[in-house]
């Protein structure tokens, strides 16, 4: 895994086995939430709760994430189970992902994860440290969303798979982080945009 960002095994080993019972969870109700083929069921590991984990290095002081359009937890779950001091905010409008998230939140345990039901436009959270999203929409379409959640000099966080060339407006600056997943030949990127204001 030298490729990647992130190494889930250098968490403790009580978070490895929440990581993997969610893992189990995800396979079994995955011919109703349809996150993978079932032909790829075991691609469930490494191409969503591992590459949910990879921006975890960018995090500098983060107290609360929000989670733009987490779908079935993702990235917000393995986020939650990495970072137990930190505060998660899974935003999904479709009730039965979120009922899914809260059954994760009651098997696993995760206190530090919380549900919200609506759309990001309508959510009304604020001063996060970070909003990111995984495989939810276009680049400065959702940086504009993530923008009004953000404190000044909050990070806007996105998985892509190729880099952004270019800072979205209100933000001061962007960077394209780089990793490479362990059975993947192609390389995946973390871009985080830093919202203009104070540290």
């Amino acid at each position: 895994m030298s490729n990647l960002m992130f190494d889930p095994e250098s968490l403790p080993e009580k978070a490895q086995e929440k990581l993997r019972a969610v893992e189990e969870l995800y396979t079994k109700w995955n011919k109703s939430i349809n996150l993978v083929s079932e032909r790829d069921e075991k691609k469930i590991w490494e191409r969503h709760i591992v590459d949910s984990l990879q921006a975890i290095p960018l995090f500098h002081e983060v107290n609360k994430i929000a989670d733009m359009g987490s779908g079935v937890g993702l990235p917000a779950v393995p986020l939650a189970i990495a970072c137990p001091e930190v505060d998660v905010f899974a935003i999904e409008p479709i009730l039965k992902k979120c009922v899914l998230i809260q059954e994760i939140i009651r098997e696993v345990r995760l206190p530090n994860l919380h549900v919200q039901n609506d759309r990001t436009e309508k959510v009304f959270l604020s001063h996060m440290d970070v909003v990111i999203c995984r495989a939810f929409g276009e680049f400065h379409r959702d940086a504009k969303l993530a923008y009004k959640m953000l404190k000044p000099g909050g990070m806007f966080m996105t998985h892509k798979a190729s880099p952004e060339p270019e800072p979205p407006e209100g933000y001061e600056r962007h960077e394209n982080h780089a990793y490479q997943l362990p059975t993947h030949s192609r390389r995946f990127y973390v871009v985080v945009a830093h919202k203009a204001g104070e540290m």
